[in-house]
């Protein structure tokens, strides 16, 4: 885990990512320096996103579009 709590992922375009379980809500952080909270991201979701062989092609098809995303940085 990095020190913004984030743990580090080795992509393109995103440079960490991190889970709450208690709001479901995943914080993903891109290489460019947006932060973005999915909201109502279940637990699994969040695994299948961290599994995912690509996470940058993983977020645009699965998560973009389908969760309310905010950005907040």
């Amino acid at each position: 885990m990095r020190r913004d709590g984030l743990t580090a992922i080795d992509s393109d375009h995103i440079s960490g990512a991190s889970y709450d379980s208690m709001e479901n809500r995943a914080t993903i952080k891109f290489k460019n320096g947006a932060t973005y909270h999915v909201h109502g991201m279940s637990p699994q979701a969040y695994r299948d996103f961290m599994d995912a062989r690509s996470q940058g092609i993983h977020f645009h098809t699965f998560i973009k579009g389908n969760y309310h995303i905010e950005r907040v940085r």
